[in-house]
């Protein structure tokens, strides 16, 4: 029998002096209390109450074990209070690990709409492109590409799915030239992602308008998506990019869009919000799951609406999808 449900039982029956009126007050039937106290009795071997046909009442050794059960069990009440309370409010931490892809003006409005809406919730923010592993408690949410999360169990929201594109600074494509055609970035200085190039040779293959295409760069550049960003913004050469990642660059004139037909695969990049547990989550991982649904469902990104106005969805249609890694 449960310990705690014994003590309970004993707290009760003390409180009420009677067995009747305290398995009442614990919903169960009187022969299930009278069992748990002489359970009790019998692991601590004392007596704790003295029974007539009138009266039930604490012996004279079970009176300071009856004023430190009931502490104990008003201590453990107050404790499920305070945590089923954060559970339903906007408090707390929320640990949130970020692909660098999504460092933008769009991820700061995210943040700022998330904290309108949840202002009491410290939202602690790291931004790596390693795998992420949501069990070892050092992370309550990810966005990342799906690939980067390791479990099969954790559930997975898509936010956005994006093309690679060529883009390349205003001022690179007037000395250099702007190529018309895939076979044409052979003459350029190309910012690849490590995984466009085919390994040990120096050819990348790509998609124009359907059909492959290889090309072999005359020079090149390799590394993370925030790397080739930068030195795309700096006139370094043409860079192939997530659409979502640099979308902001072109419309402020910063990057060009580039030979809109062609792309470095046929498969596009996608960005996903992962958590380990479906059931019971707080309230501001939910609030944040909703919000970020929203966010990205929303026309060019949420960049059209005041953050305000993106509430959580609570009747939406559930997509929710188990990842397998």
């Amino acid at each position: 029998m449960d310990q705690l449900y014994m003590l309970r039982a004993f707290v009760a029956v003390a409180r009420y002096q009677s067995f009747s009126k305290a398995a009442e007050s614990l919903n169960v039937t009187t022969g299930s209390v009278s069992k748990a106290i002489a359970r009790l009795e019998g692991c601590i071997q004392t007596r704790v109450l003295l029974r007539t046909t009138r009266s039930v009442s604490l012996t004279e050794a079970a009176q300071p074990y009856y004023l430190s059960c009931c502490r104990l069990l008003e201590e453990l009440d107050e404790a499920n209070r305070r945590i089923s309370q954060a559970r339903e409010f906007d408090s707390g931490k929320l640990r949130l690990i970020v692909h660098p892809m999504l460092m933008s003006e769009t991820f700061s409005r995210l943040v700022r709409g998330y904290h309108t809406i949840a202002p009491n919730v410290s939202l602690i923010v790291s931004v790596q492109e390693g795998v992420a592993n949501l069990y070892d408690g050092r992370f309550d949410m990810a966005i990342l590409p799906p690939h980067l999360v390791e479990q099969s169990a954790a559930i997975r929201r898509t936010l956005a799915k994006s093309p690679r594109i060529f883009v390349a600074a205003p001022g690179y494509l007037e000395q250099y030239g702007t190529p018309r055609a895939a076979v044409e970035l052979a003459h350029h200085f190309l910012l690849l992602d490590t995984d466009s190039r085919k390994k040990g040779v120096d050819v990348i293959d790509l998609l124009e308008r359907g059909t492959r295409v290889s090309v072999s760069p005359m020079s090149s550049m390799e590394g993370n998506e925030i790397l080739l960003r930068a030195a795309a913004l700096t006139g370094t050469g043409i860079a192939a990019l997530p659409e979502t990642m640099v979308r902001e660059d072109i419309d402020a004139g910063h990057l060009t869009h580039i030979l809109p037909q062609c792309t470095t695969s046929d498969s596009k990049a996608e960005i996903c919000l992962f958590y380990s547990h479906r059931e019971l989550l707080p309230a501001r991982l939910r609030t944040f799951v909703d919000f970020c649904i929203e966010f990205f469902r929303s026309p060019g990104r949420s960049g059209a609406r005041d953050p305000q106005t993106v509430l959580p969805q609570k009747d939406h249609r559930e997509d929710y999808e188990l990842e397998a890694v």
